[in-house]
């Protein structure tokens, strides 16, 4: 076989790649499963944390916003996620 040719009946294509995982942060310490999407000023993520302050706080410090302005908590959208993969 020729390199660079695909052997006849693969799936595998030259070029294709994973779709790309969900990026996730993920609160240190926290060994549970309860994942949060958190929205704010057009951003989205999602978050490993144990409960929506943390995923706010986590968020916050992705995106370099200040978890104490009170606008961030005020405009902020927490929502559970139930289903990471």
């Amino acid at each position: 076989m020729q390199a660079g040719r695909v052997k006849v009946g693969s799936i595998a294509y030259p070029g294709e790649r994973e779709p790309p995982k969900p990026d996730i942060v993920e609160q240190p310490g926290y060994t549970g499963k309860s994942y949060w999407i958190v929205s704010y000023a057009g951003h989205h993520c999602t978050v490993r944390a144990a409960d929506t302050t943390a995923a706010l706080f986590w968020a916050a410090k992705r995106w370099g916003y200040s978890f104490r302005r009170p606008e961030y908590h005020q405009a902020a959208k927490v929502t559970k996620a139930y289903h990471i993969g």
